[in-house]
């Protein structure tokens, strides 16, 4: 008897492919994403062309100790904390005025998430990616073509492997197209313009949504290889899909501020103020007591003494704030959801980090200034502010987050061919 031809991979491929393309459901879903899409890179479009109009009108003038950052303009697609990070900080003796610089004029922002385009991969692209493996080894099972995939010469290792990568590519391939297009589109503008760093930085920020999809496309395909029926994984997969996405960022927020306690921003300003108050009418007693004699020199150290005073409870609610983002990150983290965002708005200059450092850059230009406002010199050094490079984000967190996509990815293949290899498909 002949000896059967080994059935090549690409054949598992294509087949995946072919079966996706003549699927109701794969249209349905692509036309859904699309819509999604470019909705999404209009909105934010939009709302970034208006905060950069707002930008023109609050820029420092030369002299003015302001420190103010235009929008980014990879915030079109990674929203972060942009609006925080574009506020206007207004330097003078008696300390830091922060003002709303660059606000969204949608505001539909302030009642639900910012739908930009990580919302849209971590929620919706990851639901899409579920929907595509959740059934790949149970309703084959069901139909029977597994067993009769089988029974050619073909091994259960190569038949995941082309089930994987049909699957992903019938997602990933559109998915590219529609958010390169979309990119393409806005730069069409000339008032929206990418330095060369944001256009690799883009690139990145497409490569960590693949690899979040790829993720849940791998855990859909384990799911499905543990059931034996198609409508049981689907269940389980919301489950996990919930649980990960919405329940964990959650959560690990609201128990890290049970293990950190940090002072409310009211309580904060109520005791700078409080400041404020003793050491006026101190100034005012001083001053009384010595009939207006050396004045100056007086106030001079009583602003001193506000000043270190105020800094050094900045730096307090600063290191008490620091610790309760990173104990609240390394909990999220045990979300895959979680470490797709922090990576994101990293590698955008929207994210935790780099907003920290604008302030830290903030307080050292009010350093850099004040001593030239107390001698009653109206000009000041204008603010400058450079954003991380990709390696310092990267060496700063950025490298963690992604090799923890990776590790899930990894990890639900693996487990995914280990189910699969044990898998009954009588």
């Amino acid at each position: 008897m002949p000896r059967r031809k080994p059935v090549p991979l690409w054949t598992i491929v294509r087949k995946e492919i072919i079966a996706n393309l003549l699927s109701y459901k794969f249209f349905i879903v692509i036309l859904l994403t699309t819509l999604l899409l470019f909705t999404s890179f209009f909105v934010l479009y939009k709302d970034y062309k208006g905060r950069l109009a707002d930008y023109e009108l609050v820029r420092a003038k030369p002299g003015e100790p302001i420190a103010v950052l235009p929008p980014n303009p990879l915030s079109i697609f990674a929203k972060g904390l942009d609006e925080a990070m574009t506020r206007s900080f207004e330097v003078s003796r008696i300390g830091i005025a922060v003002f709303a610089g660059q606000k969204s004029g949608n505001i539909i922002f302030a009642y639900f998430p910012t739908p930009d385009f990580v919302y849209i991969v971590k929620v919706v692209l990851s639901l899409v990616a579920l929907l595509f493996g959740f059934d790949q080894i149970s309703r084959e099972k069901e139909s029977g073509v597994l067993r009769l995939m089988l029974s050619n010469s073909v091994s259960r290792a190569k038949i995941l492997a082309g089930k994987w990568l049909g699957n992903f590519l019938s997602l990933s391939v559109p998915f590219l197209l529609v958010t390169l297009l979309g990119f393409a589109l806005i730069n069409l503008d000339p008032g929206v313009s990418f330095p060369a760093s944001s256009i690799g930085r883009f690139f990145l920020l497409v490569l960590t949504a693949l690899i979040y999809i790829a993720l849940f496309l791998s855990l859909g395909i384990f799911v499905s290889a543990l059931t034996r029926r198609a409508a049981s994984s689907l269940v389980i997969l919301l489950l996990i899909w919930t649980v990960s996405v919405f329940v964990v960022p959650n959560l690990g927020t609201l128990v890290s501020r049970q293990m950190v306690d940090v002072p409310s921003v009211k309580s904060l300003s109520e005791k700078q103020d409080q400041v404020w108050t003793r050491e006026v009418l101190e100034l005012i007693m001083e001053s009384r007591a010595k009939n207006g004699r050396g004045t100056g020199d007086i106030a001079k150290n009583h602003f001193d003494a506000i000043n270190r005073e105020l800094n050094q409870m900045e730096e307090d609610y600063r290191n008490k704030f620091d610790r309760l983002v990173r104990l609240s990150k390394n909990i999220n983290r045990l979300s895959p959801a979680a470490s797709f965002v922090y990576a994101s708005t990293e590698l955008a200059g929207t994210g935790i980090g780099e907003e920290s450092r604008l302030k830290e850059n903030v307080l050292r230009y009010k350093d850099s200034v004040l001593p030239n406002l107390e001698r009653g010199e109206k000009q000041a050094a204008a603010f400058a502010y450079r954003y991380r490079s990709v390696g310092q984000v990267l060496a700063q967190g950025g490298l963690f987050d992604l090799t923890w996509l990776v590790f899930f990815n990894i990890l639900f293949f693996a487990l995914g061919y280990v189910a699969f290899v044990r898998y009954d498909v009588r």
